[in-house]
């Protein structure tokens, strides 16, 4: 059944499942960050259907608002600290902190860590969340390249400090409460980066991209009604079937398939076990899709495109295809990276043989 937002269409090809995670594998070295590192947790296994639908309580009140504070105060921050036209920063540093997992809720105080750092120690913990993620899931972190590419230059002292003052601000605004849980129903009871992406953009901006950001609540009551098609909540949810494919040709940051997959848990149902694509034309929008993809766990058939879906209908087969090809990269790269660490090994086995007895 194709409905407006190909809810659950068939697919052409049925792709092979994109891997989740990578063997442990040794990793170039780099100085660790003096914050904690983030936690990346597995899908949960699937828990067996309810017959009624449990929406289940959130601990911040109302996180839709309180994104959108957090959205207008990172914005207003960046700007008052003069940190420029590229907006793709503050909206990145603003994504790698939403990545990080605060394991153990009784543990230090992850946000007053990151809050001690100075500039030089911030800039080297998100790019190490970046480099995590990626050797975890490198199509979706090479699809929000535009976010983190400003990473691999030198970050010089002013843009340093209107970082940290993003930063600063998006913890102390309560980031942390809306994406730091352990369960992915949590993490997605909002989109963090729509806000900001909208505050950051002039209204201009946004009209001549075409891109109109759908409200929270619009989007929870869309997700509903067309996912009456895998549920009737007088009888229960059946199991979802092989090929089912949830499809937003026009997704923006991801705000309807956030919807679709809190429906889908609520009803006990494991949005891993589904096909999930979304398509825009923004690289940004498409960037914060695929950290929002990873932040709302939605398991590893996700697929992201950046095209105008009107001129390539095939915009989608053509970003699974570029995900193959970058897990082949990861592949290559940490296949190199274990031939280091062993020849290392043996190099160090072989000086402690030949080495006089003390």
């Amino acid at each position: 059944m194709t409905q407006q937002l190909d809810l659950f269409a068939e697919i052409t090809a049925d792709p092979e499942p994109l891997p989740a995670t990578f063997a442990a594998a040794a990793k170039p070295a780099r100085p660790a960050p003096s914050a904690l590192p983030p936690t990346l947790t597995q899908p949960a296994a699937p828990s067996a259907p309810r017959s009624r639908r449990t929406p289940r309580p959130h601990p911040v009140r109302d996180p839709h608002r309180r994104a959108m504070e957090i959205g207008e105060a990172v914005a207003e921050r960046w700007h008052n600290r003069h940190g420029g036209s590229a907006i793709e920063v503050p909206i990145g540093v603003l994504a790698a902190l939403s990545l990080i997992r605060e394991k153990d809720p009784n543990g230090p105080d992850l946000k007053a860590q990151i809050l001690a750092q100075d500039g030089p120690q911030l800039i080297e913990m998100l790019r190490e969340i970046w480099s995590m993620h990626w050797m975890h899931r490198p199509d979706l972190i090479e699809r929000a390249r535009i976010l983190h590419e400003w990473l691999n230059d030198e970050v010089d002292e002013y843009r340093m400090q209107a970082v940290r003052a993003v930063a600063e601000t998006a913890l102390k605004r309560g980031l942390f409460d809306l994406t730091a849980h352990e369960d992915p129903f949590l993490r997605s009871a909002t989109d963090v980066l729509s806000p900001v992406m909208t505050c950051l953009r002039s209204h201009g901006a946004r009209q001549g991209l075409g891109e109109y950001h759908t409200p929270p609540p619009v989007a929870d009551a869309i997700a509903e009604a067309n996912l009456h098609a895998i549920a009737d909540i007088g009888l229960g949810v059946r199991e979802p079937k092989h090929g089912e494919h949830i499809h937003d040709p026009c997704a923006g940051s991801g705000g309807l398939l956030r919807s679709a997959a809190r429906y889908i848990r609520e009803h006990g149902l494991d949005p891993a076990d589904f096909q999930w694509s979304m398509v825009d034309i923004d690289p940004i929008a498409a960037s914060c899709a695929a950290v929002n993809s990873i932040i709302w766990q939605l398991g590893p058939r996700v697929t992201v495109a950046c095209a105008d879906t009107l001129a390539n209908p095939n915009a989608v087969e053509d970003a699974m295809k570029e995900a193959r090809a970058v897990f082949d990269h990861r592949d290559e790269v940490l296949g190199k990276a274990r031939i280091i660490a062993a020849l290392r090994q043996a190099e160090h086995l072989m000086e402690q043989a030949l080495s006089p007895a003390a």
